[in-house]
């Protein structure tokens, strides 16, 4: 079972990812309202309810309710909460918005659990550690290591042999893919690539 974990902002969801009927879905407070928009069957809704416009509509809906006076933000209980029915999750939103520091902090979330993809209509973030990784072409590809790592780039416009990359290192951003495919070669340490769409 696939777990999805809508958390704000939700991008126009059919852009992004096509839900199957039998994807589990979670909402993380006002994705809630931003679901039934887009008329997204929810089957959990996690969060200290605090950004829900539609509260009359969750009694209708399983959900858990958190204290707003907690060390952890919804998104993460959320995702944590995932990994509990599944280890095939996917955040969707969480990147844009208002409140930058919480992307931030979903960002950090990769350490914890570490196949997890945030994605919206523009990106898709991942973290990786060591081994080979391939890459498809079309997007923009940034990397920055997490918080170093030992980084070789085989098939880009701008490759690297065995460079250590620090934390704060920008070097590698909006690098492209030159064939089909390019290898992201860790040999020590870990790194976050973020592959963007063309044109954003």
């Amino acid at each position: 079972m696939r777990v999805l974990v809508f958390s704000s902002e939700v991008p126009t969801i059919n852009e992004v990812i096509n839900v199957k009927e039998d994807d589990f879905i979670i909402a993380v407070d006002g994705a809630f309202d931003q679901l039934l928009k887009q008329k997204i069957n929810i089957d959990l809704v996690i969060g200290d309810m605090d950004s829900v416009i539609n509260k009359k509509r969750l009694k209708d809906y399983e959900k858990i309710v958190l204290n707003p006076k907690k060390d952890e933000s919804d998104t993460r209980f959320a995702v944590r909460h995932a990994y509990t029915l599944s280890n095939n999750v996917l955040l969707i939103g969480g990147i844009k918005g208002d409140r930058i520091e919480h992307f931030i902090a979903n960002l950090y979330i990769l350490n914890e659990f570490n196949n997890l993809i945030i994605i919206d209509e523009n990106s898709k973030i991942h973290l990786v550690k060591e081994g080979k990784h391939l890459i498809s072409k079309g997007k923009y590809i940034n990397i920055y290591a997490f918080p170093e790592c030992v980084i070789s780039l085989k098939g880009f416009i701008y490759e690297l042999n065995n460079y250590h990359l620090k934390q704060y290192d920008s070097l590698i951003l909006s690098n492209e893919v030159k064939n089909i495919y390019g290898e992201v070669i860790i040999e020590d340490g870990k790194a976050i690539i973020i592959e963007t769409k063309k044109g954003h």
